[in-house]
């Protein structure tokens, strides 16, 4: 008798099955005993290849903000009759639109210097010495205030210093963060330029080979992936440019006309810093409820070191103005070709946003939950479709032939 007659197969695998349990048990309790050190080796890896892609990553966005202005200068050069014997319509049309952007962000940041710089040179420096004074004063009758109040509470000093202490040394350990964090952004100045001016480059080359780059990559996935595949690789990519697209350009635009209209209205009023104040609050509008914030805040710190109370009282109310002019004229209508969304999904968005990736996060969450939504919205409508579908079904009378049979079959019983 052969060997394998004498195995019982049944016993064989219920023994393989065994074996193989064991060995997936014993790797899943090695996974779980070094999982802190295989997550940090991963995360590891992962900002290694995050620090090395950046400025691909950089380029790409560059570029695809970039694409209306080439496109437009582009339509123009195939329009005019003085530009169609032009070679490279392309080319140039980059040319000028990283131009036109490079002047616009030097233009920006030499106002910001020039507003700042003006307004120093203006101060005096015995007011100066004067408000700080009075501002010392002020701090110290509040804090005689606090201690008569606390006397009559019946709290002791010991208790003040000790809660004094520990508010000192909370705000002391946040400065040494923040000094730390000056330090370390400094000493990585030299990464960071090398990742602008590589993203920038990257960026250029992407606006001007774009189209080619994306033939050739429909090329690649054409030849690897199946026509269902490349069809739901085509519907991503478009849902992801139709939730980022209006959203992001129209978020810059309006951040752009926030700058302008703030700065101009302050400035009007009156205001220091009002050009200061535009710009950080338009930067701050790239960010939902933000910008206005960033305004408000600014507006009254600077009136009130000043000691501009009708000012204040003044720029409070034509701020008021600008932003519901912003909220329902200006903003509706630059962001009319994105996705809307509700308010409450926006806050969601900015909190999770915020937890997840910092001020970068908070950028990106509302284009992402608007993507989120537009996905949730496309399924639950294909699932609408597809119940009424099955219950037309269900409703529809049974065909005539099928009648027949049913009647000649009791006939027959």
């Amino acid at each position: 008798m052969k060997i394998k007659d004498k195995i019982n197969r049944k016993y064989l695998q219920i023994s393989l099955y065994v074996i193989i349990t064991a060995v997936i048990i014993y790797v899943l309790s090695l996974l779980a005993k070094n999982a802190p050190a295989i997550f940090d080796n991963l995360m590891g890896k992962l900002n290694w290849l995050i620090r090395v892609i950046r400025p691909v990553i950089l380029g790409f966005i560059f570029a695809y903000l970039m694409d209306p202005l080439v496109n437009f200068f582009e339509s123009k050069f195939l329009k005019l009759k003085l530009f169609k014997r032009m070679k490279r319509k392309r080319t140039w049309a980059a040319i000028i639109s990283v131009a036109i952007f490079f002047i616009a962000v030097a233009g920006l940041i030499s106002l910001l210097i020039f507003s700042v710089t003006d307004q120093i040179r203006l101060a005096n420096f015995d007011d100066i010495v004067k408000l700080a004074e009075g501002y010392k004063k002020s701090v110290e009758s509040l804090y005689n205030s606090i201690i008569q109040y606390m006397e009559r509470l019946d709290i002791q000093s010991g208790q003040i210093e000790e809660y004094v202490e520990d508010t000192l040394t909370v705000i002391m350990n946040v400065l040494k963060g923040f000094a730390e964090s000056i330090i370390s952004a400094i000493t990585n100045i030299s990464n960071y330029l090398t990742t602008i001016i590589f993203g920038f480059i990257i960026g250029f080359y992407f606006i001007i080979d774009g189209r080619m780059i994306k033939s050739y990559l429909k090329k690649v996935c054409y030849a690897l992936f199946s026509e269902n595949t490349n069809r739901r690789i085509s519907i991503f990519i478009s849902d992801l440019d139709y939730a980022f697209s209006g959203y992001v350009r129209g978020q810059l635009t309006d951040a752009f006309v926030m700058m302008i209209l703030i700065s101009l209205v302050l400035s009007v009023v009156g205001v220091r810093f009002a050009i200061v104040i535009g710009i950080f609050a338009g930067l701050g509008n790239l960010i939902p409820y933000f910008g206005p914030i960033v305004a408000y805040i600014s507006t009254v710190l600077v009136c009130i070191i000043n000691g501009e109370i009708q000012k204040l009282v003044i720029a409070l109310a034509i701020l008021v103005v600008v932003q519901f002019v912003d909220g329902n004229f200006i903003g509706p209508k630059l962001l009319s070709k994105s996705i809307k969304i509700h308010p409450l999904i926006i806050i969601v968005s900015l909190i999770f946003g915020n937890a997840i990736g910092g001020l970068l996060g908070m950028l990106l969450a509302v284009p992402v939950g608007a993507y989120i939504k537009l996905i949730l919205v496309r399924f639950v409508d294909y699932r609408i479709q597809r119940k009424e579908q099955m219950n037309r079904v269900n409703d529809e009378p049974a065909d005539s032939s099928g009648t027949e049979e049913i009647a000649g079959e009791e006939i027959i019983e």
